[in-house]
């Protein structure tokens, strides 16, 4: 079996990016993706759900990888979120 020095293997990983920086009505978003959202002039702040600010990004995407990650994330976050299951 293969052994895995843990040290290692989360030094690498910057666990500030994934804290939570903002929470409004039910969005909710990391350091990472406030960040993100900051450079493109997003005015995260103006939107009252995380499906509409969704939506507004999905126009944005345009093959920018960092965006496509935020977006899906975000989305991600929002069905566990706001999904009866």
């Amino acid at each position: 079996m293969e052994e895995f020095d843990i040290e290692s293997l989360v030094k690498d990983i910057n666990f500030e990016d994934n804290a939570i920086a903002y929470v409004k009505n039910d969005i909710v978003l990391t350091e990472k993706e406030v960040r993100i959202l900051k450079e493109l002039d997003i005015n995260y702040e103006s939107y009252t759900s995380m499906s509409s600010l969704i939506i507004a990004l999905d126009e944005y995407v345009d093959d920018d990888p960092d965006l496509e990650e935020v977006l899906k994330d975000m989305s991600d976050r929002n069905y566990y979120m706001n999904t009866n299951k």
